[in-house]
C-alpha cells in the first residue's frame, strides 16, 4: 500500500511539475453582480448579489443566494442547480409562500447570466454575475 501511495504522489507531483492543468470548475466560488427587478410594481427590489457556489454529488451545485445591505451579505436562501455540460447552464427551482421560482443561467468562464421566472411565466429577476 505505501508502495501504491508513493507512486502516485510522485505521479501527481510530475504532473504538476510540467505544468499540466488540472480541469478547473467554472461554477463554484463566489460570484458578485447585479439582480435587477422586471416587475416594477412588486415588493422586487434591484439588488447587489452575492453568491456561493459548491459542488454537490453529480452535476448539481448548492448555491447560498445572499444580497448586499449597507454593505453586508444577507442570507436569502439556498438553491441546489442541476448543470448541463453541453449547454453551459444552471437551472434551479425554489418554492416561498409567492409560488415556484424557476432560475436559469448561462454559464460563460467566469461570467453567468440568468433569469429568476415565477407564476404565469412571469420574468421577475434578470442576474448578471461575475467570478471573484
Amino acid at each position: 500500500m505505501k508502495l501504491y501511495c508513493s507512486v502516485a504522489f510522485v505521479f501527481l507531483l510530475n504532473l504538476v511539475a510540467v505544468g499540466h492543468k488540472f480541469p478547473q470548475d467554472n461554477i463554484t466560488g463566489t460570484r458578485r453582480g447585479t439582480s435587477i427587478c422586471q416587475v416594477k410594481d412588486s415588493p422586487c427590489h434591484d439588488e447587489t448579489a452575492v453568491y456561493h457556489a459548491v459542488k454537490a454529488e453529480g452535476n448539481t451545485y448548492r448555491f447560498q443566494m445572499n444580497k448586499m445591505v449597507n454593505g453586508k451579505e444577507v442570507e436569502m436562501g439556498e438553491t441546489v442547480f442541476t448543470y448541463n455540460k453541453n449547454k453551459e447552464t444552471l437551472d434551479g427551482v425554489t418554492t416561498s409562500a409567492k409560488g415556484k421560482g424557476l432560475w436559469h443561467f448561462i454559464v460563460k468562464a467566469n461570467t453567468m447570466h440568468g433569469t429568476l421566472t415565477v407564476e404565469n411565466n412571469t420574468l421577475y429577476r434578470v442576474i448578471d454575475l461575475h467570478k471573484d
